[in-house]
């Protein structure tokens, strides 16, 4: 042994006598290349770190071999678990970067569709209706009232917005039928829209009819009776306007350059249809224009028709001629500053034009009365 090596332990040269000496010489030579080898690590080892460093310098070794075997190791015939995984960072699957997109871009769709279906109904006018037999106030977004007749129709752009929180230009309605104004002072002015004119306004107090023309059907039904109203609205209703304080402007709708302006009390103006000039404007008495306000009726030089027709908007029942009955358009005058019922005013009616009126399943009749009554 060399002066290096330490010496065998007591126990060691006890085991070896026991040996062939051929034994004792490679015994003794392990244990002298014992003594030649390195002291111990005195640090832990970090095999990751070590593995990661390996990798990084030989790439291939961290590869996957094609039989699906680890490198450097015979293929198994039978594995028992699961190879280990690569420690290089994954990349993400493409096909989870396309499905991210798709929801992304079906989000920003629905939330399109959301917001142009809610400006959509925005944007639909807000209609009020008195139904016939009915009266009805409609408080409008600026502040201003209209007390709309019976068998009256009032639109408006929502909140006079031409978007949300974009004030329109002007605070427009469209009447169709008679209603009575209480217009507020505004900055924006106020503009009533009927078949056949325009009334601008900026603050006052006003009556505008805007009923169908005078035009009817002839025998409406197979009984040979006619019916008091008409199929379908006039286009070219007239709109008769009657001041009650305040200042209107009155004009054609298709010609709003020709305009007529009251601006006395009682002053009235008509417009016989969207091409006709207004009339100059002349002095009525407000209480016919306005008796439908206190529940009364009124009608002052109308058409006997036009007056049937009132009477059916007003108390919701069908009035027809007989074809017995001539000078259908002869003027008719009434006054009820209270509310009456309707066979008070028929009666009153056939009175003063020499006619009889029977019930029938929906309303009443009118006919000739008996020559000699």
């Amino acid at each position: 042994m060399s002066n290096d090596t330490p010496s065998l332990p007591d126990f060691l040269k006890e085991r070896l006598q026991e040996e062939s000496p051929e034994g004792r010489s490679s015994l003794g030579a392990v244990w002298e290349l014992l003594g030649g080898a390195d002291a111990p690590a005195t640090e832990e080892a970090d095999p990751d770190a070590a593995w990661d460093a390996l990798t990084e310098a030989h790439p291939e070794l961290d590869a996957t071999p094609a039989n699906g075997t680890a490198s450097g190791t015979a293929p198994q015939t039978e594995q028992t678990e699961a190879a280990p995984k690569s420690r290089r960072r994954q990349r993400p699957a493409r096909r989870s970067r396309r499905a991210h997109s798709w929801r992304v871009a079906m989000g920003l769709a629905v939330a399109t569709l959301v917001l142009a279906g809610g400006l959509w109904l925005w944007r639909q006018p807000v209609t009020i209706t008195a139904p016939p037999g009915q009266q009805r106030t409609a408080a409008l977004p600026d502040g201003s009232t209209a007390h709309l007749n019976s068998g009256t129709t009032l639109t408006y752009r929502r909140g006079f917005q031409s978007w949300p929180f974009v004030d329109a230009a002007r605070r427009a309605v469209e009447l169709g039928g008679e209603a009575f104004f209480e217009v507020e002072d505004g900055d924006r002015p106020f503009l009533i829209e009927t078949a056949s004119a325009e009334v601008a306004v900026t603050g006052t107090r006003f009556n505008v009819r805007a009923r169908p023309g005078n035009a009817r059907p002839e025998n409406a039904d197979r009984d040979d009776a006619r019916s008091a109203a008409p199929r379908s609205a006039d286009p070219a209703a007239a709109t008769e306007v009657t001041l009650v304080a305040g200042r209107v402007e009155v004009a054609a709708r298709t010609r709003p350059e020709r305009r007529v302006v009251l601006s006395e009390p009682g002053a009235r103006s008509q417009v016989a249809g969207p091409d006709a000039s207004p009339t100059p404007p002349e002095r009525a008495a407000p209480k016919y224009a306005l008796a439908w306000r206190n529940g009364g009726f009124a009608a002052q030089a109308r058409p006997l028709m036009s007056v049937l027709q009132d009477l059916e908007r007003r108390f919701d029942a069908t009035l027809r001629l007989h074809d017995s009955v001539e000078e259908t358009r002869a003027p008719v005058s009434l006054y009820y500053p209270e509310a009456p019922d309707l066979e008070t005013i028929l009666h009153d009616l056939c009175t003063a034009r020499n006619l009889n009126y029977r019930p029938t399943s929906r309303g009443f009749e009118l006919f000739a009365a008996p020559a000699g009554r």
